[in-house]
Parts: C-alpha cells; structure tokens; sequence
C-alpha cells in the first residue's frame, strides 16, 4: 500500500484498470441484451466500449509516466 501521494494514486489506476474488465463486461451483456434489435442502441454500447478501451490505455500510460 502506497504510503505517499504517487504511491496513492498509483493504487487507484491499478484500480481503474482492474475494473475495466468488469466495465466490459456489463457493456456486453447490454449488447447481447439488445442483439441487433436496436441498431442506435447497440452503437451507443459500442461506443461506450471503445470510449472504456480509450480510458484504460490513457490510465495504463499514466501510471507508466508517474
């Protein structure tokens, strides 16, 4: 456990990045939800996919610089 201010804020992207998975996968389950019965509808959870895949490589990069 991090005991100073960058040991801190690198426990919660370790963080944010473990929860990206379990992100995914409720995204996922919204799609299967959906199928192909609502195109605008599974475009929006595909979106929210690529927008998690965005922020989790942007935290990996952060954690890699501090």
């Amino acid at each position: 456990m991090g005991r100073n201010t960058r040991g801190k804020i690198k426990e919660h992207l370790e963080g944010m990045h473990r929860n990206t998975e379990a992100y995914k996968a409720h995204v996922a389950a919204c799609m299967d939800f959906i199928g192909d019965s609502n195109p605008k509808a599974r475009l929006a959870f595909d979106q929210l996919w690529e927008l998690n895949t965005v922020l989790d490589e942007f935290t990996q990069n952060l954690y890699g610089s501090i």
